[in-house]
């Protein structure tokens, strides 16, 4: 099934339950419960979406949408405990309660995903560096949020109790406005989100900030009962989220390229003109408050600021030294795993995903096919024309085989004429079969070389694990064994014999 396809389902579910929520809110305003019953269900089902996301992505991309999913999980709860109270008494309690405690957990997690994310990419300190970067904004923007814009609003009329309500409401849309920022930053950094990922997240929190913008405004400030339309608000919000995991896997298919990429001008005044940026503007503020400017603290003044463009410069040639290695060991990673000819995946990443994707089956109970090929004739070609023109020829066979690449399979070059094309996971042996027909048929079209047209095959072998090997090491000499029977017996592919009955080309 073409993934296009499969992420249209889950956008359409979204915006059909948007639309029930929203006439509900329309033509029932006096339903009530339905209407948090509804709010409740949406994170619950968006994080049904991250865990797909989770489960088909590996290592930290994994952890990043598990720790997403709990804080949509989080948001699920506190609706619930939020809505608690009108379905038991028929009324909306305004005091703190466990679900404030819910949301905060959400925020953590939502901040814990993007610090991992970046730290995993960039290293741990420059991770405990992001940490620190949104701590500082965070309490930078929520002091002059209060003391400018909720403060003078309240004239001295606010209780104490009151007042915890309203520093926690706060806290909500200046920690979403903070999440945005940095969501962008980790894109322009890490690059392990896409673009459309980025999107879909920065849009999520937007209507998060909106929402409890709204809600900070009309309930808190001016006392009035929360509007329905505010949950049509939070709903959009968790399926953005969930989108953004959809399509998270629908990229899964995009190639690793090395770049050497040099940060945008936007990349640098987000890193470095938000930590430093607020703190000089706090700074300032503080001057202005207490009218500081006198010729001690202009003094102080000057050498604060020259401090933090020390400190601007030392982070820059910190990132550009970063950016160096970080460079070198993507490239080394790259020839690590890569075959120079090629491109293709080498033996030894094929012999890891060999062994990862066989105890991966083992614990879902799936099947793990492997196709071994050579080249037919491939010793003649470099006799008869040289070993110039038998690289090309081996160039031009891993472009066919890249061409029949899908989000399920590996293809790999082993060595000389040697290659494997791992298929995970594997649903039958006629699905085998149809592919080996295809890589057969491919291989078989003759080749423009220099001038010269070649024409060649593949001899194909085929095994599946675990209906004939034990092992990944089995797996392979069982595969190969099958490769050569269909050399042998002058055919193009053929299953491995001695476990299952051979069927053959």
């Amino acid at each position: 099934m073409n993934w296009n396809i499969a992420r249209m389902a889950p956008l359409r579910l979204a915006v059909i339950y948007l639309f029930v929520q929203f006439m509900v809110v329309l033509w029932v305003p006096e339903a009530e419960a339905v209407q948090r019953v509804l709010t409740v269900i949406a994170p619950l089902a968006a994080s049904g979406y991250l865990a797909l996301a989770a489960l088909r992505h590996m290592g930290s991309l994994r952890i990043f949408w598990l720790l997403v999913m709990l804080g949509l999980i989080c948001e699920g709860l506190a609706q619930f405990v939020w809505a608690y109270p009108i379905w038991t008494k028929g009324e909306y309690l305004a005091e703190l309660s466990t679900a404030d405690w819910l949301w905060t957990m959400e925020m953590v997690l939502f901040t814990t995903g993007l610090v991992y994310l970046f730290g995993y990419e960039q290293g741990l300190l420059r991770g405990l560096r992001f940490m620190f970067d949104i701590v500082i904004i965070f309490i930078v923007f929520i002091t002059v949020s209060w003391e400018y814009l909720l403060k003078p609003q309240l004239q001295g009329y606010l209780l104490e109790g009151e007042g915890t309500s309203l520093w926690v409401n706060l806290m909500y849309p200046v920690c979403g406005i903070i999440l945005i920022f940095f969501t962008l930053v980790l894109y322009a950094n890490a690059k392990q989100v896409q673009a459309m990922v980025a999107v879909y997240l920065c849009f999520g929190g937007l209507a998060f900030v909106i929402g409890n913008l709204f809600y900070l405004v009309t309930v808190d400030l001016v006392g009035a009962v929360p509007n329905p339309y505010l949950d049509l608000l939070w709903t959009t919000a968790v399926f953005l989220i969930g989108m953004a995991g959809v399509r998270s896997v629908s990229g899964m298919r995009e190639k690793d390229i090395v770049k050497d990429k040099q940060p945008a001008f936007g990349t640098f005044l987000v890193k470095y003109l938000l930590p430093y940026g607020v703190l000089g503007w706090l700074f300032y503020l503080i001057t202005e408050r207490f009218e500081g400017w006198s010729g001690l603290f202009t003094g102080l003044s000057l050498s604060v600021l020259f401090i933090l463009v020390r400190q601007v410069l030392i982070q820059l040639e910190n990132d550009r030294l970063m950016e160096r290695l970080h460079v070198s060991l993507k490239q080394s990673e790259y020839l690590a795993h890569h075959d120079d000819l090629t491109g293709l995946y080498n033996r030894r990443y094929f012999n890891a995903r060999l062994m990862e994707g066989i105890e991966d089956a083992d614990q879902k109970g799936s099947r793990l096919g492997l196709l071994y090929m050579d080249l037919n004739q491939f010793k003649s070609v470099n006799d008869s024309y040289g070993h110039r023109t038998g690289d090309l020829l081996i160039q031009m066979v891993a472009r066919r085989l890249c061409s029949l690449d899908s989000e399920r399979m590996i293809v790999s070059r082993l060595g000389g004429d040697e290659f494997t094309v791992m298929v995970y996971p594997a649903v039958d042996d006629r699905e085998l079969a149809e592919l080996a027909d295809q890589i057969s048929a491919h291989l078989s079209k003759p080749y423009e070389l220099e001038g010269v047209e070649i024409q060649t095959g593949a001899s194909i072998g085929l095994a599946v694990y675990p209906d004939h090997a034990a092992n990944d090491q089995e797996l392979i000499g069982r595969a190969d064994s099958a490769m050569y029977a269909a050399k042998e017996n002058g055919r193009n592919w053929q299953f491995y014999a001695q476990s299952s009955p051979t069927v053959s080309s």
